[in-house]
């Protein structure tokens, strides 16, 4: 009898400890790109309410970058889970802010494609199609059929994820290429099963006759080493594009150089920014930064902003006027946009 009970018992423990492999085997799979380098989906409305005329003397430029936090407000990833109608409202806030702002492209991070925790809200088309624009480029950089995150309890987990980034425009988009940057090494292996895929996005928009290049980047978050390592990635990328029309935008994940305090921020007192990601591209060959000398420019966390994480760069064919954050309430996301404009030079100036 006890030798049947406990045969029945290793039986049933075997069934569970395959059930729950089985299962992290599923919940870790899902990926439709795991290629280093992809073309992005583009989609092009050129008679969109609000499109530009892409035939028309590209003259002015002005530029936003926006991490709008999928939508779920300034709250954080653990005040969730989230009702449709406050993922939509702010939505509606979000397109409200871009459309204020007078920006020509915007390129937004964290941007949810078809995700349980956003209701399967595609959100770029649905910004492209509140704002009226013609163009649309966006890249998955997590994909997971289940995402049991906050771990605790399961009914906040986020589930089945499928999200990255996008660049909007008034005009038709010709081409977009994402490239795939290694996750941290430092990671558990097994949380590098469930860990997004960080990614650079050269965006190419026609304009009159020239084109307009686009890096939209969000680099790494927790690991100094893997940011700085993603930030070398990108100078290598935007070296090997000649174009002085060219222009990066995004959020970095790290502060300005010189910058203190690095650690002990009260709204994640575990990071410390110790690394010098932002003057790796600083250095670069031409780049010039928005904003370098304005004092007390903070960008993150937008209800109570204490760091900047937020930037843009620019070659010599765009000629900066003016640059500001936008801190007015309402607030729509815990990071606060930026937003450049620019004079264009002209051809071979």
């Amino acid at each position: 009898m006890i030798l049947r009970t406990l045969k029945w018992l290793g039986l049933t423990l075997g069934l569970v400890v395959l059930a729950a492999v089985l299962f992290v085997w599923w919940a870790a799979g899902g990926q439709t790109d795991t290629s280093p380098v992809s073309l992005s989906r583009v989609e092009n409305l050129p008679d969109a309410p609000a499109a530009a005329d892409p035939d028309a003397t590209l003259d002015r430029l002005t530029v936003m970058t926006f991490n709008i936090g999928y939508g779920r407000g300034p709250a954080g990833d653990l005040s969730g889970p989230w009702t449709r109608d406050h993922v939509l409202r702010h939505l509606d806030g979000l397109a409200s802010q871009i459309a204020a702002s007078g920006a020509d492209v915007a390129a937004l991070q964290e941007v949810d494609l078809a995700s349980a925790r956003s209701h399967d809200i595609d959100e770029g088309r649905y910004l492209r199609d509140k704002l009226g624009w013609a163009g649309l480029t966006c890249s998955v950089t997590w994909e997971n059929n289940y995402v049991p995150f906050p771990y605790w309890p399961p009914s906040r987990h986020y589930g089945r994820m499928k999200s990255g980034q996008c660049v909007l425009s008034r005009w038709p988009i010709g081409a977009a290429t994402r490239y795939r940057m290694e996750k941290p090494a430092n990671n558990p292996f097994f949380r590098n099963w469930f860990y997004l895929d960080r990614a650079i996005d050269h965006v190419v928009i026609p304009v009159g006759g020239r084109e307009l290049h686009v890096f939209n980047v969000h680099l790494e978050a927790f690991d100094a080493t893997s940011r700085a390592a993603q930030a070398a990635r990108l100078v290598a990328l935007v070296n090997a594009e000649p174009s002085p029309l060219t222009v990066i935008l995004g959020d970095f994940n790290a502060l300005p150089p010189g910058v203190t305090p690095r650690s002990g921020f009260p709204d994640e007192p575990d990071i410390t920014y110790d690394d010098d990601s932002v003057a790796v591209v600083a250095a670069a060959p031409g780049l010039s930064e928005v904003l370098l000398d304005a004092d007390g420019v903070v960008t993150h966390p937008a209800d109570a902003p204490n760091r900047r994480l937020d930037y843009i760069f620019h070659r010599a064919g765009l000629v900066e006027q003016s640059a500001r954050v936008l801190s007015e309430p309402p607030v729509w996301s815990d990071h606060l946009p930026v937003v450049a404009r620019f004079t264009v030079a002209p051809a071979g100036s």
